[in-house]
C-alpha cells in the first residue's frame, strides 16, 4: 500500500502548481513567500541519479529564489508507523544529492536544499527534527553532526484549516486524513468546492491521483462526482472560450447564442487539446497524458 501512495504522490506532487500551494499553505519560513510558480521546476531526471528515479518517496524541485537557485527536496512517508532512521535516511539522501551536484559543479559554493517530510501515519510522530537528538554525546558537541528538516504532518493540522485554506493542495491532505470510510462520502462533497475553482489541469491531476488512492474505498458514484466537476469545468471552459471569440467578431448577443452551439461540439476537443499541451510542458508522460485526454499517442506528440 505504502507504495500505492508514494506514486500517487509523486505525480500529484509533480504538478508545479499543487506543489507551490503545498509549500506555501504549510511550510512556515520566510523565504517561501517568495517563491513564484513560475520560477520552480520540477527536477530534470536526466540530473538526478539512477538511485533516486527508483525512490518513488522522493521529489525534488529547483526553484529560482532571487539570482540563486536552491532546492527543495521531499521526502513522503506514508508508513503506518512512526519510523526512527528517518532523519538518518534523510541525511543520507541530501549528501547523496549533494554530492550529485557536486560532481555536475564544482564552481562556487553548494545551493542550499531545503529538506521537507511528509508524513500521513495516525501514530504521533514523535522522531526529533534533528538528528543530533538522537546521537549519544559522549564526545565534544561540535564533532556531533547537526541536520534539521521540516515536518508536514498530516494529522496535526486540523480541517477546520485545511477548508479555510481552500486549495488543491488543502483537498489531498483532507481527503488523506480521512481514515474512515463512512465519513469519505461527506468529505468528497467538501473537498469538491475546495477545488472547484481551480485551473482544469490541475483538477485533471487531482482527479487522476484520486482515483488511484481512493478507486476501491468509495462507490462509483462518489467516483462519479470527481469525473463530473472535471468534465463541467471542461465544458465551461471550453464554452466560455467560444463565446468570448464570437462576442468579439459578432457582438455579445450572437457570440452567446453560436458560442454554445460551436462550444458543446468543439469546445471538449480543443479543451483536451490544450491540456495535453499544458500537460507536455510539465513533462508529464505522453502516455499519462493520453490516459488523461483521451488523444492518441500520434496527436500529443504533434503539439
Amino acid at each position: 500500500m505504502e507504495k500505492i501512495y508514494d506514486s500517487a504522490y509523486k505525480y500529484i506532487f509533480s504538478n508545479k502548481t499543487i506543489f507551490c500551494q503545498l509549500i506555501k499553505s504549510f511550510v512556515n519560513e520566510d523565504f517561501v513567500k517568495k517563491i513564484n510558480v513560475d520560477n520552480i521546476d520540477l527536477l530534470d531526471k536526466s540530473f538526478v541519479s539512477d538511485e533516486f528515479l527508483q525512490r518513488e518517496s522522493d521529489i525534488i524541485y529547483r526553484v529560482k529564489l532571487g539570482k540563486n537557485d536552491i532546492y527543495i527536496y521531499i521526502l513522503l512517508e506514508f508508513q503506518s508507523t512512526v519510523d526512527k532512521t528517518i532523519p538518518v535516511r534523510m541525511l543520507l539522501y541530501l549528501i547523496q544529492f549533494y554530492d550529485l551536484l557536486f560532481r555536475n559543479s564544482q564552481k562556487g559554493k553548494l545551493p542550499s536544499v531545503f529538506p521537507i517530510l511528509i508524513y500521513n501515519g495516525q501514530d504521533d510522530w514523535i522522531i526529533p527534527s534533528n538528528i543530533k537528538d538522537l546521537i549519544d554525546k559522549r564526545i565534544p558537541e561540535k564533532y556531533i553532526p547537526s541536520f534539521e528538516y521540516y515536518s508536514i504532518i498530516e494529522k496535526n493540522i486540523s480541517d477546520e484549516v485545511l477548508l479555510k485554506i481552500h486549495n488543491l493542495a488543502s483537498a489531498i491532505i483532507y481527503l488523506e486524513k480521512i481514515k474512515d470510510e463512512k465519513k469519505l462520502k461527506e468529505a468528497i462533497d467538501r473537498a469538491i468546492k475546495l477545488i472547484e475553482k481551480e485551473n482544469i489541469i490541475d483538477v485533471r491531476m487531482f482527479t487522476i491521483w484520486f482515483k488511484r488512492l481512493f478507486n476501491q474505498k468509495v462507490s462509483p458514484v462518489e467516483i462519479a462526482k470527481i469525473n463530473n466537476l472535471l468534465e463541467a469545468k471542461t465544458m465551461l471552459t471550453s464554452v466560455a472560450d467560444q463565446i468570448l471569440e464570437r462576442g468579439k467578431k459578432e457582438g455579445i448577443k450572437e457570440g452567446i447564442k453560436e458560442g454554445i452551439k460551436e462550444g458543446i461540439k468543439e469546445g471538449i476537443k480543443e479543451g483536451k487539446i490544450e491540456d495535453a499541451r499544458n500537460l507536455k510542458k510539465e513533462g508529464i508522460p505522453i502516455k499519462i497524458i493520453s490516459k488523461c485526454t483521451g488523444l492518441t499517442k500520434e496527436e500529443i506528440e504533434e503539439l
